[in-house]
């Protein structure tokens, strides 16, 4: 003991005041970066080896680095429980390290014949030694043991993926299970990388892959998850030359622009609001946000996951009343980014998200069926969804409505292209986005065949500008309703953005979200779009990932894109007004059924009936209130559980 009191004295006297903040600050709370669950052996040094800081890792430690099924009484469901839903950590690692006596009583029990109590513990892994036995029968001795160490972290992160707040999490695109390995001699860390289906140096890896990666944060867009299979060589330096800019950005933003344009447009049309609006947030998005961005690669614009809301108040209020929340919520973002708050946007219950992108996916494609088939829908979700059989049959006998039955032909044919076209494409043509075609085709139908149908309706750039009158400003400004929109506004778009970059940060080598930037950069994109009377922005994992994949090395790849879509409308806006509304309404009904992630519901449902519960109740209310009463309602719900389950905690 004597040894551990001289170590503090010396760490008060010596230590302390070089890193006196550091600990001032740690009494404001704890955002941990990861949740390390590692082996009781005092000779694992995780803060030392990773040079934490106070904060920064949320340890939990037991022989073996065990972790026991869900319904194990004990408090190692707990403390997971509590990192991912109280702490909002986004990375879980389970570490281990060779020479690990715990393993090593696995593979021979007569070493805890006298200890009872660490005979029933280790029987949570019971099964390790006979994995590696099956995988390597000739293995013995000291290969064993490195063999079994390995395997045993593998067993443990397949136990921790089970744990209902981990699945919904995986489910959710929340959180990352990673496992690693010690070697105590040299002080290496080992990580699984999935993609070889080997332990390799982690610090040797071009690219750290999860040993359970998330299923992306953010299906807002028909567009397959992105796979981070073949990243680029890098992501370039903040300053690249202009020859690396225009071989690799310049052509990346053109697929870019092909993405965002028919979304820009689908999203205005479905949130109540000229094209314009849409177009204006893309270019803000563009331009300016990805001059300034934390996260270089990420591609920011109107997203679906905000449609309901806007819809709402557009309807209620007018779409002045929208500028007005657009810029208070962009003030938010702002402020939320200079106190350094971006974390605190990506700890949102799992169980929360997947219930409001259901909700939002049941809403939205309740309403864009109608306009897909040129019918206008009602301001009820729940009337949308009951009329969706009335509009299905109105294609089959005379429904009063001459454009009826040819619009539903046309949805039709750009709901097999979304389907079909990455199917089908080949060659070059596999470069052009799905959404595109889509409206292509459709377009090109619509002309030959002369269909009497609705368009676009686009007036030119300028006259999407609304700013908020003056006269109204201060009246709004005081109203609580506009503020309490605000904030449901900036909460969403702010959480999508924060879990769409750390996506992004999976598919590149370059440099990693610096995340109170991007959320700060976002809240001034988002305060000028207001604005002008646009749509509100966040980080979008479709234009994203498309511009990862098509070579993007640095942010000017998203500026560009912006250029693009603003030098579009304003040289050949005509084109614009030849697409078929029922085009864009295809994209968005794909969206929103691709939002009502069913599988991830129900896997949700079977690991935990009150984290189903939370989700099912959440969308509910999404659909048969509003979006803020849903995601208000959820959050309420996770506190109580959180509360009862501490309750019951015996330690």
């Amino acid at each position: 003991m004597d040894k551990l009191i001289q170590g503090l004295r010396h760490f008060r006297q010596n230590v302390l005041w070089e890193r006196k903040e550091l600990f001032e600050r740690s009494t404001r709370g704890q955002r941990p970066l990861a949740l390390l669950i590692t082996c009781s052996d005092s000779r694992v040094l995780p803060d030392t080896l990773m040079q934490a800081d106070p904060g920064d890792l949320f340890v939990s430690r037991n022989a073996g680095n065990i972790v026991p099924p869900p319904d194990t009484p004990g408090g190692e469901g707990a403390t997971v429980e509590y990192a991912v839903t109280a702490l909002g950590v986004t990375d879980i690692i389970v570490g281990g390290h060779y020479r690990c006596g715990a393993v090593k009583a696995l593979l021979d029990p007569a070493d805890a014949k006298d200890m009872p109590k660490v005979a029933e513990w280790l029987a949570h892994a019971g099964d390790v030694r006979a994995a590696v036995e099956r995988a390597l029968p000739g293995a013995a001795g000291e290969e064993l043991w490195d063999r079994a160490v390995e395997r045993n972290v593998l067993v443990q992160l397949d136990s921790l993926s089970k744990h209902p707040v981990v699945a919904a999490g995986l489910a959710a695109g929340t959180l990352r299970l990673h496992a690693w390995v010690l070697r105590f001699e040299s002080s290496e860390v080992l990580a699984y990388d999935p993609c070889t289906a080997t332990f390799s140096p982690l610090l040797e890896m071009a690219v750290v892959h999860p040993a359970l990666p998330a299923h992306g944060p953010n299906h807002a867009e028909p567009s397959p998850a992105p796979q981070p299979t073949d990243p680029p060589p890098d992501a370039g330096p903040a300053r690249p030359g202009w020859a690396a800019v225009l071989r690799h950005d310049l052509p990346a933003s053109l697929v870019v622009f092909l993405v965002a344009l028919p979304l820009c447009l689908a999203i205005a049309k479905a949130a109540g609001m000229p094209p314009e609006a849409g177009i204006i947030t893309g270019i803000v998005g563009g331009v300016l946000v990805g001059l300034i961005a934390g996260s270089p690669l990420q591609v920011s614009g109107p997203a679906a996951g905000l449609v309901v809301i806007l819809l709402d108040v557009v309807q209620k209020y007018g779409p002045e009343r929208l500028g007005v929340v657009v810029l208070l919520a962009g003030l938010i973002q702002v402020a939320a980014g200079v106190l350094r708050l971006g974390q605190w946007f990506r700890a949102v219950s799992p169980a929360v998200v997947l219930g409001m992108l259901a909700g939002i996916g049941v809403v939205l494609f309740a309403q864009q069926f109608h306009v897909l088939v040129d019918d206008p829908p009602t301001k009820s979700p729940v009337a949308n969804l009951l009329a969706v059989p009335a509009a299905v049959g109105g294609v089959f006998y005379d429904h009063g409505h001459p454009g009826h039955t040819p619009a539903a032909l046309v949805g039709l044919l750009a709901l097999a292209a979304l389907l079909l076209w990455p199917l089908a494409a080949r060659g070059r043509l596999r470069a052009v986005p799905a959404a595109l075609a889509a409206v292509v085709l459709a377009t090109a139908a619509t002309a030959a065949f002369g269909l009497p149908i609705q368009r676009v309706t686009f007036e030119g750039l300028a006259s999407g500008v609304r700013p908020p009158a003056p006269s109204g400003f201060l009246g709004m400004v005081s109203d609580g309703a506009v503020w309490l929109t605000a904030a449901t506004v900036a909460l969403v778009a702010s959480a999508e953005t924060l879990l769409c970059a750390a996506a992004v940060d999976q598919m590149h080598r370059g440099p990693r979200t610096r995340y109170d930037r991007e959320l700060t950069a976002q809240g001034v994109g988002n305060a000028i779009c207001g604005t002008l009377g646009a749509l509100p922005m966040t980080g979008v994992i479709v234009r994203s990932s498309a511009n990862v994949r098509a070579g993007a090395r640095t942010r000017w790849s998203a500026v560009f894109h912006g250029v693009w879509l603003l030098g579009f409308v304003l040289l050949a806006p005509g084109l614009l007004r030849l697409i078929p509304t029922a085009a864009l309404a295809a994209i968005l009904v794909l969206t929103g059924i691709r939002l009502v992630e069913a599988h991830a519901v129900r896997a949700l449902w079977r690991e935990s009936r009150a984290e189903g519960a939370i989700c099912a109740v959440t969308a509910l209310t999404v659909v048969g209130v509003d979006l803020l009463a849903g995601v208000m309602l959820g959050i309420g719900l996770t506190v109580v559980k959180l509360i009862h389950t501490f309750s019951r905690l015996r330690i």
